[in-house]
């Protein structure tokens, strides 16, 4: 009963729902994370499906996901450092061709 309650809650909560809005600049790029889609706008839009959330081992923080498109794929990692705009720091890792690409910035929990 109470692992019930607790999950409940923890599904109820903003975080729980792994809903962020993320950005960064110098370059300009934007990510918004719902549920288990994303769309990651950097030189071009992409949709991405997010089949799963590691944690770091033992703890609840940070948490890396899998973005997996048609054409492109990324590695995000969010973790709870304060960023300028946000709660929650990001960094991205992809690619275009095969430079790797790594990007960082800051999000806020999706309402």
């Amino acid at each position: 009963m109470v692992r019930t309650t607790l999950a409940a809650l923890l599904m109820a909560s903003p975080l729980a729902a792994e809903d962020f809005i993320c950005s960064g600049t110098a370059p300009d790029w934007s990510l918004t994370i719902t549920g288990s889609e994303a769309i990651f706008d950097y030189q071009r839009k992409n949709s991405f499906q997010i089949p799963d959330t590691a944690r770091a081992e033992g703890q609840d923080w940070p948490r890396a996901k899998p973005l997996i498109g048609d054409f492109d794929t990324a590695v995000v990692i969010l973790d709870r450092d304060t960023c300028e705009t946000g709660p929650i720091s990001v960094d991205i890792l992809t690619q275009r061709g095969q430079t790797p690409i790594l990007l960082t910035g800051c999000c806020e929990i999706k309402e």
